[in-house]
């Protein structure tokens, strides 16, 4: 049975991966900011890119966790990544704003995705207000009266 560990064969399945033998890195620093950069130039090119997972997933066909594995691998990766994320979040803002996309789920796109939340007000003054015993009454106390 050909392949996996301890059933390679050399001339047929190539080598197997050991301390001496490493294949070279697929992902470098460069190849990672190249598509980085891609990304937030296809993002500023047409109204229509709005999500960068279009760009990432569909245009492209990257894998599902490359943006996590190279946001880990390279920090110079991970802040163009957020770089991306902010020109979603404002893409989404400024056409919810003018109406060329539904408001509903644009709400929904930027509380699931961009950390939004409904606006609540609760306001703590750090005061605690107790009302003494005495304030109150009881029919006991009118009649030792």
């Amino acid at each position: 049975m050909p392949g996996g560990k301890g059933n390679i064969d050399g001339k047929v399945d190539g080598k197997q991966f050991s301390s001496t033998y490493q294949p070279p890195t697929k992902w470098t620093e460069k190849k990672a900011l190249e598509v980085a950069e891609s990304l937030i130039i296809w993002l500023k090119a047409d109204d229509e890119n709005i999500f960068y997972e279009d760009f990432l997933y569909i245009e492209n066909d990257y894998y599902s966790n490359l943006i996590k594995y190279l946001s880990k691998k390279f920090t110079s990766f991970y802040e163009l990544i957020e770089k991306a994320k902010k020109i979603q979040e404002i893409k989404l803002k400024k056409f919810g704003v003018f109406d060329k996309l539904n408001a509903t789920m644009t709400k929904f796109t930027l509380i699931n995705n961009h950390n939004w939340k409904d606006k609540q007000e609760v306001h703590n003054t750090g005061e605690l207000n107790v009302t003494p015993l005495s304030f109150f009454k009881t029919k006991e106390d009118d009649k030792d009266k």
